[in-house]
Parts: C-alpha cells; sequence; structure tokens
C-alpha cells in the first residue's frame, strides 16, 4: 500500500502533458503531446520509410482536424502560419522549420487560434530535429 501511494505521488509530481513517443512498424517515430483542448502529433521519418521521407505536425483542435491561422509561441521564439486539414508537412520547408524551432525551443508551448489560447507544457522541449534544418 506505502509503495502505491509513493508511484501515485511521483505521478502526479510530472506535467500532465508530456511529450510521448511511440514507434511503429515501419520505423516511424511519433511524437504527442496534448492539453486542455489541443493536441499536437509530430511523425518522424528518421530512417527513411516513406520515398521521399517526409515528417507531419497535426494539430487537433477540440477533436477536429483544425485549418487556418494559427501563432505557435515558447519563451524563445514564435511563429504564425496557417493550416490546412490539421496537417503541415516537413516537405512545405520553411513553416516547417519554423515550427520545429520553436517546438525545441521550450517546454511552455502556447498555441493561439481563432482568439482562443491553449498551453502545452511539455516537461522537456521537442527531442528531435524531425528532418528541420532550423536551429
Amino acid at each position: 500500500m506505502k509503495h502505491c501511494l509513493i508511484a501515485a505521488l511521483c505521478l502526479l509530481s510530472g506535467p500532465a502533458f508530456a511529450w510521448t513517443e511511440t514507434k511503429d512498424f515501419r520505423g516511424l517515430h511519433v511524437y504527442e503531446a496534448s492539453g486542455e483542448g489541443v493536441a499536437l502529433s509530430v511523425v518522424c521519418d528518421p530512417d527513411g520509410a516513406m520515398i521521399p521521407p517526409e515528417n507531419h505536425l497535426m494539430m487537433t483542435v477540440q477533436g477536429e482536424n483544425y485549418s487556418g491561422d494559427y501563432q505557435i509561441k515558447s519563451s524563445e521564439r514564435s511563429y504564425e502560419g496557417k493550416i490546412q486539414n490539421g496537417t503541415l508537412v516537413s516537405t512545405d520547408g520553411d513553416p516547417w522549420n519554423e515550427v520545429i524551432a520553436v517546438l525545441r525551443s521550450g517546454s511552455e508551448i502556447d498555441l493561439s487560434i481563432n482568439g482562443m489560447s491553449y498551453a502545452l507544457n511539455t516537461d522537456q522541449p521537442f527531442p528531435v530535429e524531425c528532418g528541420s534544418s532550423a536551429e
């Protein structure tokens, strides 16, 4: 009983919205983070499972793929862009590089959409470059 209480307290002490990583059978790495009403999924193709390699970011708001203008920012960087059908692809060039740079620059991410602000505390910055050339 004592060990269960300690384990429960340890689980409560960390951020609720940390990046989680899974790997699928093709070698794609899927990173997910979600907060109140918003979820981000980043699919990285480090080993070239897709030809040509393609990385994706999926954005859902209130469970729906979001299309439209958005601003994503950390304490260090920000980017304003437009997303279609909830998906941004690494072949989009600069937008991909900018979004990954924001995700890699801090653990507290703010996403502004249609006058609403959504906060994600991921405990740590996004852990990989995921095909980005941004610094």
